[in-house]
Order: structure tokens, then C-alpha cells, then sequence
């Protein structure tokens, strides 16, 4: 009997030991996920600023370039792109006689 409460309390004790490791695991695990995250997040908050400036057609296009640029330069695509493009063939258009 006594040898079946010591084999239970070596079990019970590696149990415990073994849930102590994981735990520490996961915790590292939900850290380095959640600095990965906020990179992820920093840059699109960059990109949302750029699109905005961007589609800001109250400033003038050329003042609006340089965050054109820099939202190409970082992988930006999509409709500020198409916009930016789009907004630049009608002045080219406006500018030609008729």
C-alpha cells in the first residue's frame, strides 16, 4: 500500500512538474506572438495614415507624394494605388487642350 502512494505522489508530482514546463512554453509562445503582432499592427497603422494622405485630394498632389511613395515602399497596393494613378491620368487629361 505504501509503495502504490509513492509511485501515485511520483506520478502526481511529474504531472505537475510537466504542466509547470508547458506553461512556461506557452507563456514564451504568447509573448514572441504578440510582439509579432505589434510590428504587424504598427505597419498597418503606417499604411492606413499613408492611403488617407493619400485620398486627400485638399492637399495638393504634389505635397502628397512623398506618402505615395512611402506607401509603395511599403508593399501598399490596392485602391490608394488605383487612386493615386487614376487621379493622375485626369489631370494629365484636364491639362491637354481640347
Amino acid at each position: 500500500m505504501e509503495n502504490i502512494l509513492v509511485i501515485v505522489s511520483i506520478i502526481v508530482g511529474m504531472c505537475g512538474i510537466a504542466g509547470f514546463i508547458l506553461g512556461i512554453i506557452n507563456t514564451i509562445r504568447q509573448t514572441k506572438e504578440q510582439a509579432r503582432n505589434a510590428q504587424e499592427q504598427a505597419r498597418n497603422n503606417r499604411l492606413m495614415f499613408l492611403a488617407d494622405r493619400i485620398f486627400d485630394s485638399s492637399i495638393p498632389r504634389e505635397l502628397r507624394l512623398p506618402f505615395y511613395e512611402e506607401y509603395i515602399s511599403m508593399k501598399g497596393n490596392g485602391t490608394a494605388v488605383k487612386f493615386w494613378l487614376l487621379e493622375g491620368e485626369r489631370e494629365k487629361k484636364a491639362q491637354q487642350p481640347a
